[in-house]
């Protein structure tokens, strides 16, 4: 009698976080981000950093509803790169798909032209006197489109010295793009 009370009162209780559960609530997530961030590409890396979080912040006694704690996560998750991307000022970055845009011969006037591609060769100078594997790092995620996780995969480095490279990198470029040469 006891082992069927025990098994009913571990039925009754919340669960762990396993696979399924995050299985279950993959597709939840997936339109949670599809309706919140700007790039569709985006999407799977942050179910992934759900995922992660999830696993490291499931409390031991375990959750009992998986798909509002998963939620939460992800809400959290938004917050928390709004907060580090405004703190960045993320959204005053030129794409290098807007400067190619610029550079189009057919696009522009002469003078255009002449000061856009002097722009581009100090870009190229700028980037020649950076570590060559900052460069790697920066050319990969900001001309490739890759991920710093991904980044971090093929370059056998850790997501977070990754992200440092970047920061190097776009600070170097802000000071010798930016601040002219005296």
């Amino acid at each position: 009698m006891d082992n069927q009370a025990d098994a009913r009162a571990k039925s009754d209780a919340p669960s762990a976080f396993d696979g399924a559960e995050f299985e279950a609530h993959q597709s939840v997530l997936r339109g949670y981000f599809a309706r919140r961030v700007r790039q569709a590409q985006d999407v799977d890396d942050y179910v992934q950093d759900v995922y992660l979080r999830a696993l490291a912040a499931a409390p031991a006694r375990g959750v009992d509803n998986w798909r509002a704690f998963l939620l939460r996560v992800a809400s959290s998750l938004l917050v928390d790169r709004f907060r580090r991307n405004a703190a960045r000022h993320q959204d005053a970055h030129d794409g290098l798909d807007e400067v190619a845009e610029l550079a189009d011969d057919g696009a522009a006037t002469p003078e255009h032209t002449v000061m856009v591609r002097q722009e581009l060769a100090s870009l190229e100078a700028a980037l020649r006197d950076i570590d060559p594997l900052a460069r790697h790092a920066f050319l990969l995620v900001r001309v490739d489109g890759l991920s710093h996780r991904e980044v971090a995969g093929r370059l056998g480095l850790e997501v977070k010295m990754v992200s440092r490279q970047i920061e190097r990198v776009l600070a170097h470029l802000a000071r010798t793009m930016v601040e002219p040469a005296r």
